[in-house]
């Protein structure tokens, strides 16, 4: 198995075993990452120097089927302590060239798009500071991307980019193409409030001809701005840092 600690990287996990399985356990203690990473699909390596974006590219199509793996872990900062917790990677947001927050690499956009509640902590942690690292793993092929940015919100009036018609549109497409189940989250009371009782919302955030409601206030588009990727490749220990010098995107290897 493997966890994230709350510093962002993705750890060996060797479990509670009961007494009974003694040699089990001594097993499972030799294992480490490089293990996991022997037993990995390692079709397609890429060895010379290559950009981060066209390597996840890559690694997303591989692990298009296996369910759940576009759940990145996602850390913000509070109070000088790490703040972690899971959302879903919704795919990178086209833009423009001139749109002010377009971000490419290797001519494509990575501005890596997100759905969060205006009443979360994140949103309060990244006004205060808006540094943040994501971490995605890939199991199938035993590749890591820890990826440093910034976090941008698109909401209903609160944040600075709120009025840009090509973002704003995107929210709307956006709380439509989701679940209904996801969308009646968005019109619960107040996250890590104390539970009273099952709220009553609208079915499916729909009203009562089918149609999807209007977004609330508390549904955000949420986009990090990458400027720093740290890429590691377990099946051979390859291990890179893409990070934007002057303006431009830099590769280069460095040990693992």
């Amino acid at each position: 198995l493997t966890f994230y600690l709350a510093t962002n990287r993705t750890c060996a996990f060797y479990s509670f075993i009961p007494e009974t399985c003694l040699e089990t356990r001594r097993n499972m203690s030799s294992i480490g990452l490089k293990d996991i990473g022997q037993q990995a699909d390692d079709s397609s390596k890429i060895t010379d120097l290559s950009s981060w974006k066209h390597r996840i590219d890559i690694s997303i199509a591989k692990s298009r089927k296996i369910r759940g793996s576009n759940y990145v872990q996602i850390a913000t900062v509070s109070n000088g302590e790490p703040r972690c917790r899971t959302v879903v990677f919704r795919g990178f947001q086209e833009l423009p060239p001139d749109h002010p927050t377009a971000v490419t690499c290797d001519g494509m956009s990575c501005a890596m798009k997100m759905v969060t509640d205006n009443r979360s902590n994140k949103v309060s942690e990244a006004s205060v500071n808006s540094a943040v690292e994501l971490v995605w793993w890939f199991p199938k092929s035993s590749e890591q991307y820890r990826v440093r940015g910034r976090l941008l919100f698109v909401g209903n009036g609160q944040f600075e980019h709120d009025k840009d018609d090509v973002l704003s549109s995107t929210r709307r497409q956006q709380w439509g193409n989701l679940r209904d189940q996801a969308r009646e989250q968005f019109f619960w009371p107040d996250p890590g409030a104390a539970f009273e009782e099952e709220p009553r919302v609208p079915e499916g955030g729909r009203g009562e001809e089918g149609k999807v409601l209007p977004a609330p206030d508390s549904f955000l588009l949420m986009f990090l701005i990458p400027d720093r990727v740290d890429y590691l490749r377990l099946t051979d220990n390859y291990h890179q840092i893409d990070e934007v010098v002057d303006d431009k995107w830099t590769m280069k290897r460095v040990n693992p």
